[in-house]
């Protein structure tokens, strides 16, 4: 038995040495870490062609300062390979001067999700917080209006006042205390609650509060059913026969994950983590992004109080990207849909800046007949990266007057909107700009959440994957797609994105809205349906293109450590002519393998199923 030690005794000489040892170790640990704080990751390609992995590899291992975080294999004669590196902002300068024109070095950007949560931009929240003065405490309590009042917990509540604001989560109990200052009750403009899933949001404008007790607010429960929400009727997806669902198409969610313990969710079986967690870890979804995302690409409706996903057929692919995220995983993601045979991609993150390398491998992929359909974001100002791309789809979004409770959070941000054509309505998130090519439901979309529940959701990711659904359709049962445009290539990619732009139906501005509401029907062969338009805008287009061209605008002394960026523009097709039977004749609906011997009668039908006369 080992005798214990009296701390109380002096240390003695030896115990002194591996104490000053301890402490030094200490200090070089803690000098490490703040000169890894300095470091920043960046992005290395070879700018000429004819380079491998391993020599790029070498050839960074002979530059000092640089640590390797990963390599990607070049794309054959497609793209080049890509090292993820981190150095400080010094060395990559050196580096750049070093190696000439040899290298593309830019900054490795963080990637951030298009589903909307944050009510005030971080620069203006940052100055409401800033404000100082007299706290004021409110308690507010979420329920359930449904029978039995439950309290909802891990609800986001966020109370703004004329000067400040504060937001946090209820607890089990739906109980959440919020601290601001310089305001008094009657100074406090805004609460919104908005619940994890289950419910719908609240927005109550000049809420009464009382300081000296709990301030309950009833949340009513959402009601999801089989039937098509307000966004299939919009996109005359409603309008497609039961055969219509996407079938031999596969499409890769780069997203947040999904969680497949959601029962309509559960028949996905593949994926990758590009964080590089477990086998099956892509089929978690922590912050809930990813999960109504696929649940609008491919839901099964086997739950009779369950929603649907427009292309259930479709095999879907789930590319999980890591917490903190960066280009460097998007180059993975893209590695993955290349290695696989992906047909579409739909993206629901971005970022500001573009980014030349992930450009690289966006044209490898459409150079194999991948598609890639992105959110343009919800900053309310420039679109995003990569959806800013023009060999990318950006897609903003937009909401339907109607379609949520009058004191929801929704209704805030169709009073908020600029833009109303018909009942339609451009939400104040949605990010715009001469790079938008199509506008989708975006606002009260009812999605799948983790782990097996509903929610009302909102953002440009949501209407990203409603065209993702759509360009499926269009893939597998648009007859041009078994006949001119079958092969795998750009022509494919490029006739893909005009079908949807130019069948699409034009809403408003083309700046706010691009070239409208995808319309699924038409997109098929059934005749259109123009919206009403809206009243005309009060746009000064000099003043719009200022805004974004300060938006876009670095300064001088930021280029050298971020690298230059790739053009901007909506995506690039061939005007092709329309095919005038976009669907496999004689049929009135989507089947296909029918005989090819074709009745006047059946042929007729045909054509007024395209839209052509069909008297003679």
């Amino acid at each position: 038995m080992n005798a214990s030690r009296d701390d109380t005794r002096p240390a003695a000489r030896g115990d002194q040495r591996s104490s000053d040892q301890r402490n030094a170790d200490q200090r070089s640990s803690d000098q490490r870490k703040r000169l890894s704080a300095r470091f920043r990751q960046y992005l290395v390609a070879p700018a000429m062609p004819g380079s491998t992995k391993q020599t790029l590899s070498e050839r960074l291992k002979e530059v000092s300062g640089i640590e390797m975080v990963r390599t990607h294999d070049e794309r054959g004669g497609l793209a080049p390979p890509i090292a993820a590196v981190r150095m400080s902002d010094e060395s990559a300068a050196s580096l750049r001067r070093a190696v000439g024109g040899e290298f593309v070095i830019e900054a490795d950007q963080s990637l951030r999700p298009a589903l909307f949560g944050s009510l005030l931009p971080q620069s203006q929240a940052a100055a409401l917080m800033a404000t100082l003065g007299t706290a004021l405490a409110v308690t507010i309590r979420a329920v359930s209006t449904a029978k039995g009042n439950r309290p909802i917990p891990q609800a986001e509540v966020r109370l703004v006042g004329e000067q400040s604001w504060a937001q946090g989560v209820t607890d089990d109990d739906g109980k959440v205390i919020l601290t601001l200052y310089g305001e008094q009750p009657d100074t406090i403009t805004d609460l919104f609650v908005k619940p994890r899933a289950g419910h719908w949001g609240l927005w109550r404008y000049r809420p009464e509060l009382q300081l000296d007790g709990v301030n309950s607010f009833g949340l009513k429960p959402l009601s999801p059913s089989d039937r098509l929400d307000w966004g299939a009727q919009a996109m005359r997806l409603d309008r497609l026969p039961a055969g219509a669902r996407g079938a031999g198409i596969k499409i890769a969610l780069i997203d947040s994950g999904v969680a497949i313990t959601h029962p309509q969710l559960a028949k996905i079986e593949r994926g990758i983590d590009i964080g590089g967690g477990g086998e099956r870890s892509w089929s978690q979804d922590t912050i809930g992004h990813g999960t109504p995302c696929a649940g609008i690409i491919g839901a099964t409706a086997d739950s009779a109080e369950g929603i649907r996903g427009y292309a259930p057929e479709s095999e879907l692919h789930v590319c999980r990207l890591p917490q903190e995220p960066r280009c460097s995983d998007l180059v993975a993601a893209l590695d993955y849909c290349l290695q696989n045979g992906i047909d579409i991609v739909c993206l629901g993150f971005g970022c500001e800046r573009g980014s030349a390398i992930v450009e690289q491998r966006i044209i490898a992929a459409k150079q194999q007949g991948i598609a890639v359909i992105a959110a343009a974001g919800n900053t309310a100002g420039a679109v995003q990266f990569p959806a800013c791309s023009p060999n990318v789809i950006a897609v903003g979004a937009i909401g339907q007057i109607g379609t949520y409770p009058d004191d929801s959070f929704q209704a805030f941000l169709a009073a908020a909107a600029p833009l109303n054509a018909g009942r339609l309505f451009l939400p104040p998130f949605s990010s715009r700009g001469p790079e938008l090519d199509l506008s989708a439901p975006g606002v009260s979309v009812i999605g799948c959440q983790p782990p097996d529940g509903f929610a009302a959701c909102d953002g440009t990711s949501v209407a990203a994957a409603h065209v993702a659904a759509l360009a499926a359709l269009i893939l597998a049962h648009h007859n041009d797609f078994r006949s001119a445009f079958e092969f795998r290539d750009i022509r494919r990619v490029e006739r893909l994105f005009q079908i949807l732009k130019e069948t699409a139906q034009p809403i408003g501005h083309p700046w706010l809205t691009g070239a409208g509401l995808p319309d699924a029907a038409r997109a098929l062969g059934l005749p259109p349906r123009p919206w009403p338009q809206a009243a005309p805008l009060d746009v000064n287009l000099a003043e719009m293109r200022e805004a974004v061209g300060r938006l876009d605008t670095i300064p001088f002394d930021m280029t050298e450590k971020i690298g230059p960026e790739p053009p901007r523009g909506p995506a690039n097709l061939t005007p092709w002519s329309l095919n005038p039977f976009p669907i496999p004749l004689p049929t009135t609906s989507f089947a296909v393998g029918q005989g090819t011997g074709a009745s006047l009668h059946e042929l007729k039908s045909a054509m007024k199923l395209a839209g052509l006369s069909g008297g003679r």
